[in-house]
C-alpha cells in the first residue's frame, strides 16, 4: 500500500527534488550505524534472527551494510523512487529486505517485531507531532530491550536560521543553507530531545556534535545534532 499522500511529515520535495533527481542515493552506511549494530548484535549466534528497521530509509545504505552482514532488515520510506532503487540494489547483490513506500507514523508491521529501529536525520525533517507518533511506533513495533537509534539536528545548528518558525522547534520553507527547499527541519534542544525521547525508550546516551571549519582563522559552522540511544521501555 501506497501512504505517500497521506504522511502527515512528509514533503514532496524529498521526492521531487531530491531522489527523484539523484540526489541522496547513498551507497554505504553511517559509521554510527555500523557501530551500534555489530557492538550490539555482531556476536548473535544466528544474525538472520536479529531484526532491523530503519525510518525514512531512503537509498537503503545502511540496510545494505546490515543486509549483507546477515541480519533481518525493513525500511520505510516516503519516497518510491527511494524504495525502488534500494529495492533493486540489494536484488543486485542476491540480499532482500522488506522495503515499503508508508508513514513512519503509522507503521503498518506487527507489535513487538524488531531488535533495533534506526533514524538517522529522518524524523528530524518532521514536526514535534510526528516525531513523537514515530517513536510511539517505534516502541510498538520494537521487541522487549529493543534498542533505537536516532540522529536528530540540534538547536545549535546554522541552517536554522534560513526557516520560518512555525513553533515547537520547527522550521519551514528554508530560503538559505543546506536545507533549502526541503520543506521543513526540526531543530531540537536538549531538554525537549530528553522529554520525547524519554517518554518510550531508556535513554542509554545522548551526544551532541557540533562541527565547524575555519577559513582564515574565522571559524564557520557547518552541523550540529543530537545522536540518542535507547532502549524501549517496558
Amino acid at each position: 500500500m501506497d501512504f505517500t499522500s497521506k504522511r502527515p511529515g512528509w514533503h514532496p520535495a524529498w521526492e521531487q527534488a531530491v531522489y527523484a533527481q539523484g540526489r541522496h542515493l547513498n551507497r554505504y552506511p553511517l559509521h554510527a550505524v555500523v557501530g551500534l549494530i555489530l557492538s550490539n548484535y555482531g556476536n548473535a549466534a544466528n544474525r538472520a534472527a536479529i531484526k532491523v528497521l530503519e525510518l525514512g530509509c531512503g537509498a537503503g545504505n545502511n540496510l545494505w551494510f546490515a543486509a549483507r552482514e546477515g541480519f533481518g532488515v525493513a525500511g520505510i520510506d516516503g519516497s518510491k523512487t527511494a524504495i525502488e532503487y534500494a529495492r533493486q540494489r540489494l536484488a543486485q547483490e542476491g540480499l532482500s529486505g522488506d522495503l515499503r513506500v508508508g508513514d513512519f507514523a503509522s507503521l503498518p508491521l506487527q507489535d513487538a517485531t524488531f531488535d533495533m529501529v534506526l533514524d538517522r536525520c529522518s524524523l528530524t525533517h518532521t514536526t514535534s507531532a510526528v516525531i513523537r507518533s514515530a517513536l510511539r511506533e517505534s516502541r510498538r513495533v520494537l521487541k522487549p530491550g529493543g534498542k533505537l537509534l536516532s540522529i536528530c539536528y540540534s538547536d545549535r545548528h546554522p541552517a536554522r536560521k534560513f526557516g520560518r518558525h512555525i513553533g515547537d522547534n520547527t522550521y519551514v520553507d528554508p530560503d538559505g543553507g543546506c536545507f533549502s527547499g526541503l520543506g521543513q527541519v526540526h531543530f531540537a534542544p536538549l531538554e525537549e530531545v530528553c522529554e520525547i525521547f524519554g517518554k518510550d525508550f531508556t535513554l542509554i546516551s545522548v551526544t551532541h556534535s557540533f562541527e565547524e571549519e575555519y577559513a582564515l582563522l574565522a571559524p564557520v559552522a557547518l552541523n550540529a545534532f543530537w545522536k540518542i540511544v535507547g532502549v524501549r521501555k517496558d
